[in-house]
């Protein structure tokens, strides 16, 4: 047993690994697991992001506690294409990284994506934990948790970094599965690249006001999109659409 971890945080760690492997479907235990974490690993703000470096459009997905959607969504369309931390998460670089070790944070203050995204969304402290699979077996796609504190709180400590190295596996697993049940569903229903991004909004719980908003579209345009992804599954709902793309069709 680490000299750093007691049997109280074992039994929390044991638990969340058991709630994220329980539950069968897969955005469900990720949204969960944010919050389970939270528990062992204090944070203002957490997300989970996966992204594919052969894209020009690096960001394929994402799950957030605490950010709001413009934040969200201005990384997915911006920021996420000079965020100092990306290339670090590359293959063959450190898995667990926290940001006071990473970077000379004097030199990074003065950088586009400090100043424009990290300070106004008040992450300046973080901590990203690491994840990657093959796809094809080209090894281009990766994904991070990524814990985030205000910069006057307490930074990570030796102990939380440990925490999330043994988190790590078990999300690089769960998260492999998520990133390819959107894979799986284009291929399985023939969707259109833009059908398959609404198609996983509406996973994700978006409302077609939301998605038209986030997408720059109409609402009208959403609900013909709508339309054709329920169309391709033979779906009647949305429910019945979900159920069936997560694997859990009755």
């Amino acid at each position: 047993m680490s000299q750093n971890l007691w049997a109280k945080d074992w039994e929390k760690i044991n638990e969340t690994i058991l709630n994220l492997n329980r539950e069968q479907d897969i955005l469900t235990a990720m949204n969960n697991f944010l919050l389970d974490i939270e528990k062992l690993i204090p944070y203002e703000k957490a997300c989970i992001y996966f992204y594919d470096l052969s894209q020009p459009e690096i960001v394929k997905d994402y799950l957030g506690q605490g950010f709001t959607n413009k934040e969200l969504k201005d990384y997915e369309l911006y920021y996420c294409n000079i965020d100092d931390v990306v290339d670090k998460m590359k293959p063959n670089r450190d898995v667990v990284i926290k940001s006071s070790d990473a970077f000379d944070l004097e030199k990074r203050k003065d950088t586009e994506y400090f100043i424009d995204y990290v300070t106004p969304a008040h992450t300046k402290v973080s901590l990203d934990s690491n994840f990657r699979w093959d796809k094809k077996g080209a090894g281009y796609c990766i994904g991070s948790l990524d814990l985030f504190r205000e910069e006057n709180d307490t930074d990570f400590s030796e102990k939380e970094i440990e925490i999330c190295r043994i988190f790590q596996p078990h999300l690089e697993l769960k998260a492999s599965n998520y990133a390819f049940m959107f894979e799986n569903m284009a291929s399985r229903y023939s969707l259109t690249s833009t059908e398959k991004d609404i198609a996983s909004m509406v996973l994700k719980g978006y409302s077609n006001e939301e998605i038209a908003e986030m997408k720059y579209i109409t609402i009208s345009t959403v609900k013909k999109h709508v339309s054709k992804i329920l169309e391709k599954s033979d779906s009647k709902s949305r429910i019945e659409f979900i159920c069936k793309a997560s694997g859990n069709e009755r």
